[in-house]
């Protein structure tokens, strides 16, 4: 399931979409087949402008992180909090000897203020990679991370298996073996925050959300064109891939609503 997913994820990249569709195009036209052609030169166009001209994707964030804004107060007395992996890569900060983050590195940074703060119970960090070994997950990292800001690593569990947001619940529950009166701290980007609360309440866990890693701000300002094209992609490419995740982990049973 898990490499079936990348495949398909491969196609939907909107980036990849749409140079599909162009390359279909040219390829029709090659073949005489221009009525057929001029159609798919129209909606690779139409495409570009919405994804690429439009704050489009800017707004699927918004839409999404407006569910989970920044919690205002932390609850006193945690039981635990789990922590999910993502914002590292284990290969450059191999082969640089110094912790790198790629995106998010709020989920590290913010984890040690709530650590130290709250000195929650227990502590798990959850993030592996398709390699399935500690030494090339997120959790290798985050073990760096944590040692060098004076946290004590003995303390927390690093799940480092997990390949995808529901791996990353269905193993740290599996470590965790929470109760129903425990107060539990859910740490990730708020706007992957639906996708991961869906999935605790399908398997019993309950969490206070603490989103962190904000893409957007808090009120949606402008739907006007801009010529940042590049990041109007990324931006679309994250609040895609996020929304794809969500609709199909309800399909497979996985959640039980999608937003």
């Amino acid at each position: 399931m898990y490499t079936l997913s990348k495949f398909i994820w491969f196609f939907l990249n909107p980036l990849n979409f749409l140079i599909f569709f162009l390359l279909l195009a040219f390829f029709l036209r090659l073949l005489k087949k221009n009525n057929i052609s001029n159609i798919f030169f129209i909606f690779s166009l139409l495409f570009f402008t919405v994804v690429g001209v439009f704050p489009t994707g800017n707004f699927l964030l918004f839409k999404l992180e407006k569910n989970y804004p920044s919690l205002l107060e932390v609850p006193y007395n945690l039981d635990g909090i789990l922590i999910l992996g993502g914002p590292s890569s284990s290969g450059l900060t191999s082969n640089h000897n110094q912790v790198n983050f790629n995106d998010g590195g709020e989920r590290l940074t913010e984890s040690t203020f709530i650590i130290k703060k709250y000195q929650p119970k227990k502590i798990i960090f959850s993030g592996g990679s398709v390699h399935q070994s500690f030494e090339n997950s997120h959790a290798y990292v985050a073990k760096i991370f944590f040692s060098q800001m004076g946290i004590d690593v003995a303390k927390i569990d690093f799940e480092y298996k997990s390949r995808n947001t529901f791996e990353n619940l269905v193993y740290s529950f599996e470590i965790a073996n929470p109760k129903k009166y425990e107060n539990w701290l859910l740490i990730t980007s708020s706007f992957h925050m639906t996708r991961a609360i869906n999935i605790a309440e399908k398997l019993g866990w309950n969490f206070t959300p603490y989103p962190v890693d904000f893409k957007v701000k808090k009120k949606f300002h402008s739907y006007k064109p801009s010529m940042h094209i590049l990041n109007n992609f990324n931006a679309f490419n994250l609040a895609s891939h996020e929304y794809i995740g969500l609709i199909s982990y309800y399909f497979l049973g996985r959640t039980d609503k999608i937003l």
